[in-house]
């Protein structure tokens, strides 16, 4: 289903944040009490989308007062993170790779620095965010790029009443006790402020939001020798993330004669410093020692990134049917300075020093129009349309291999077609296709490429409600992934995998297509709430991965140095990924405790892949095989206040780059909250992550070999004391 037809569904969300006290807004509406302020127990529903569809509205996640769309992601069934400490930015649904995973907003595509095309979630301020989508298979009137899935971010929008939101927050971070800083606690505000009007029939909404963050991050490198596993040196680092970012988003809906326009806006700027202190030894013993320090080295980066997006969409009926037409277009930019300095020292004596600078600048810009007309047939609701977009990236690639500047221009066209049915027998089901045709130029120093070609995307979900609080679904779609742009680029990276070797770019890499299948059952429960299994199955053909070609390095250049091979990205097979969802929403009330709220998920995946370098089967790159999360909820209504605890866990994972193996691991997160609320339209709100001091773990080796290398990372706790209102 249309995710632009989907949004006016979704407007009775905003219109209970925003509503002033005492107005009524009907039996299926909340206050903004309810929503906002008053403590109470929420749960997921399920939707009347036919293909699978799980949605989380804002008060889901908001008493525990989230910063980004990306610490929100983070409680919802199956979404993995494989970054530091306390950074939620590249999403992995179902532990796949962010590639995999397509991110959308206000249901449309976005696309952001990496090299794959995947956006960070953490550039979206929660406070911007109206609920968030889980959609697990597509209908034929989306991209067809949400391989692993979709998450569909709605941002805040118009209300049919008046209203004002505001709210002010202090967040203390104090750093670690062995930082080179001696742990000294920084104190960072945030505020946001909101409002909403209507006339007799149009309505607006207009937020703006300003938020610091702070992320002290200490590292504990340990290097070790691989033949006897000894420990020969070790570093010790600060890293530390220091941001603000200021951002705006607004709506407005209007009845135009017969016909309705609505248009949506956001803007956001961040403004970060990345600064690295990191202090080098040898020895057995990890520990400060002067005489025993071999390196100093200073980095400092500078980022400055800029997100806007502006969409509208106009309905009007025609004939029979609706005709909908809507546009978009969005820009994505970012400047990065980089200063480095560096100290050699030997026996505490110093012998060298060294500086460097640099500097990228990435710009991507995209354009979108949409032209569809639906119609009812009889029992069938039928939808055809036409999908045009065209996007530009201009400045520095960062990727997995190439880093250098390059300019793609990627245009698509995307004809499709669907019909619905609906019986008397509480089945409903959706067939569609899709086909995308799209052509991508790429020219660098390196060389010029082109790529064109086309893929047919069929779907088909079915839903059926076997009675009035058990459905069931199923979806069985194909989906693609494009290659990354660094990797179909003709580049050449000397001393790449190995010394003696060469990697070169390779411009005829085909698009991954993956065939999926959803099978699932929703449960309401008889004292409220829900419980939900899905199982899913990806077939992934002609998988991209680095591969030797078992040409020698030497045929690209003679020099002595490269007596090893070339290397390039193919499609070298196929790969499958499958698992099992499980999530419930529910009051305690069978224990008697109707204002005691439990929630929890738990996902398991599994995936089987060929690795190109040993032969050797293994699971996709930084797939974890769980993840879970549990929270609970107690209000205390007598005394006007609540609490609640969330817990959330993930299995390791393996990455590989070549002949590189690197095994991630991670400790649980705590997060609570307390809350009182002071009147019907005030509430103060005590709230702390990483309450349990959460260790990252990466451990290096060379494949046949033991561990030559061993990184440990830890960041603060963080506390965040907020006020909200409604006026």
């Amino acid at each position: 289903m249309s995710q632009q037809f989907r949004r006016w569904r979704h407007l009775g969300f905003t219109l209970a944040a925003l509503a002033a006290p005492g107005v009524s807004l009907g039996q299926d509406s909340d206050s903004i009490e309810e929503i906002v302020v008053t403590g109470q127990n929420v749960f997921r529903d399920r939707t009347d989308d036919i293909n699978p569809t799980l949605r989380y509205d804002l008060e889901f996640f908001q008493r525990f007062e989230p910063l980004t769309a990306g610490e929100m992601l983070k409680r919802i069934p199956g979404v993995v993170f494989s970054r530091d400490i306390l950074e939620y930015d590249g999403v992995q649904l179902r532990g796949l790779e962010s590639g995999y995973t397509e991110i959308l907003i206000n249901g449309r595509p976005v696309s952001g620095k990496e090299a794959d095309g995947s956006f960070f979630v953490d550039r979206i301020p929660a406070e911007l965010v109206e609920s968030i989508e889980v959609i697990r298979a597509p209908s034929a009137d989306m991209s067809g790029e949400g391989a692993a899935g979709s998450l569909n971010i709605n941002l805040k929008e118009g209300a049919q009443i008046e209203g004002i939101l505001a709210r002010l927050s202090t967040m203390l971070v104090p750093e670690g006790e062995d930082s080179f800083f001696d742990g000294d606690t920084e104190t960072k505000f945030n505020g946001a402020l909101a409002i909403a009007g209507a006339t007799s029939n149009s309505d607006y909404w207009l937020g703006l939001n300003v938020q610091q963050r702070f992320n002290p991050k200490e590292k504990l490198e340990l290097f070790y020798d691989a033949p006897t596993g000894d420990l020969e040196g070790y570093q010790f680092e600060d890293d530390t993330r220091n941001g603000t970012d200021y951002s705006l988003n607004g709506s407005f809906n209007t009845r135009m004669g017969q016909g309705d326009l609505s248009a949506n806006l956001y803007y956001v700027v961040t403004e970060r410093e990345e600064n690295q202190y990191e202090a080098e030894y040898e020895g057995s013993v990890p520990e400060r020692v002067a005489v025993q320090l071999t390196e100093w080295q200073e980095t400092f980066v500078d980022i400055s990134q800029t997100s806007w997006s502006l969409d509208g969409i106009y309905t009007h009926p025609v004939g029979q049917g609706t005709l909908e037409l809507s546009a978009a277009m969005a820009r994505f930019e970012d400047e990065t300075d980089e200063f480095e300095y560096t100290e050699e020292w030997d026996t505490g004596v110093l012998d060298d020093t060294e500086t460097d600078t640099g500097s990228t600048s990435i710009t991507d810009d995209s354009y979108q129009l949409e032209l569809a007309y639906a119609l009812n047939l009889g029992s069938w609701d039928v939808k055809t349309g036409l999908n045009y977009s065209m996007a530009t990236r201009e400045g520095d690639h960062e990727g997995v291999i190439f880093d250098g500047e390059a300019d793609v221009e990627e245009s698509r066209l995307s004809p499709y077609v669907t019909a619905a049915q609906s019986t008397d027998f509480g089945l409903s089901y959706e067939a569609g296709v899709r086909y995308t045709r799209y052509e991508r130029d790429m020219t660098s120093d390196d060389g010029d490429a082109s790529q064109s070609g086309g893929e047919l995307l069929p779907s088909f979900s079915l839903l059926w409600d076997a009675d009035e609080n058990r459905r069931f679904r199923l979806s069985l779609a194909r989906t693609l992934r494009r290659p990354d742009f660094d990797l179909i680029i003709p580049f050449e990276e000397d001393e790449t995998p190995q010394d003696e070797d060469f990697t070169i770019g390779n411009p005829d890499l085909d698009s991954e297509t993956i065939w999926g299948l959803d099978v699932g059952v929703e449960q309401r429960l008889p004292q409220g709430g829900i419980v939900g299994l899905n199982f899913f199955y990806r077939n992934i053909r002609d998988l991209v991965e680095i591969t030797n070609t078992g040409i020698l390095a030497s045929t690209i250049d003679p020099d002595p140095q490269f007596t090893g091979f070339v290397f390039q990205p193919r499609n070298v097979g196929d790969a499958t990924t499958s698992g099992i969802e499980f999530d419930i929403s529910m009051p305690l009330s069978l224990l008697g405790l109707d204002n005691t709220g439990f929630y929890a998920n738990y996902a398991y995946m599994n995936s089987s892949v060929t690795d190109a370098y040993t032969g050797r089967s293994r699971e996709m790159r930084n797939q974890p095989n769980y993840v879970y999360n549990l929270s609970l909820t107690q209000d205390i209504p007598a005394w006007n206040t609540g609490l609640g605890l969330s817990y959330q866990k993930r299995g390791s994972s393996l990455a590989t780059e070549f002949s590189e193996y690197v095994v991630l691991e991670y400790d649980a997160n705590l997060e609570v909250f307390a809350e009182v609320n002071l009147n019907d339209n005030m509430v103060v709100r005590l709230s702390g992550t990483n309450l349990l001091d959460a260790e990252k773990r990466e451990i290096f080796r060379e494949f046949g070999e033991p561990v030559n290398e061993i990184e440990l990372e830890e960041s603060s706790a963080v506390y965040t004391l907020t006020l909200r209102a409604t006026f």
